[in-house]
């Protein structure tokens, strides 16, 4: 089956800025497959289907990507939010949870993006929207591999963007870098997170936001109203990068 209205795939749907944004581009008429490896519980809102799914397998993409070619021929948006997070400093890291996170953060990137681009060339035109950080950009000691993962996920969405308008093809590719979010992906963090002076904690909360807040970047990226952003990275941290440090 083959249709005209868009057709978007979001990962990391289960909860947070991925069921924020499933349920805004939903609202906004678009067809809406929310992924997780986790199962999804409840009834899908109009417009949502719901699949499990391992951002980490390359089977698990060439599925997805069969299916959505047959269902529908063609897609219009990918939201790449699926992560993980690990607090540990360079010293602490083990390799093991070293491959962990990059494989769920950043190799489910380049192979969401690598398997899916045949089937968004068919859109007329598509939005690639990438879930990078404020880690991307500065140094946290305590999520050494967690800003690696998203200082890559920046420049695999720039390599990208370039790829495809260089090559005319109809799809844009953007990365969103939030600061601190309001989610569940906190309390089930992983490592050994310092206790904050609390100041220092409560200065950190000005940054921090609501995944609404993130997933309304994201849908304006995804839409036709940022159809000249290309290659961008969006900061959604209340200015927290590029304050200088004051005594």
């Amino acid at each position: 089956m083959e249709t005209k209205q868009r057709v978007a795939l979001v990962t990391g749907a289960a909860g947070g800025v991925g069921q924020s944004t499933v349920e805004k581009l939903a609202a906004e008429g678009c067809i809406v497959i929310g992924t997780d490896i986790r199962a999804i519980e409840g009834t899908p809102p109009e417009g949502v289907i719901y699949r499990q799914h391992d951002v980490a397998s390359e089977a698990d993409w060439e599925s997805l990507a069969s299916w959505l070619e047959e269902e529908y021929g063609h897609l219009d948006i990918l939201v790449n939010n699926a992560a993980i997070l690990m607090a540990y400093h360079i010293e602490e890291q083990s390799l093991e949870d070293f491959n962990t996170i990059m494989q769920v953060n950043c190799t489910s990137i380049f192979l969401g993006m690598k398997t899916l681009l045949p089937v968004m060339k068919k859109s007329e035109a598509a939005a690639i929207v990438n879930m990078s950080s404020t880690s991307a950009v500065g140094g946290y000691p305590h999520f050494a591999a967690y800003g690696a993962t998203k200082a890559a996920v920046r420049n695999l969405t720039v390599s990208t963007a370039v790829y495809c308008q260089t090559n005319g093809f109809p799809i844009r590719c953007n990365s969103v870098h939030p600061d601190g979010i309001f989610t569940d992906m906190i309390t089930r963090m992983q490592g050994n997170f310092p206790e904050m002076d609390p100041d220092k904690g409560a200065r950190a909360m000005e940054f921090a936001c609501e995944p609404a807040a993130v997933a309304d970047v994201i849908c304006f990226l995804a839409s036709h109203g940022a159809r000249h952003i290309n290659g961008a990275e969006i900061r959604v941290d209340n200015s927290s990068t590029v304050q200088v440090p004051y005594f």
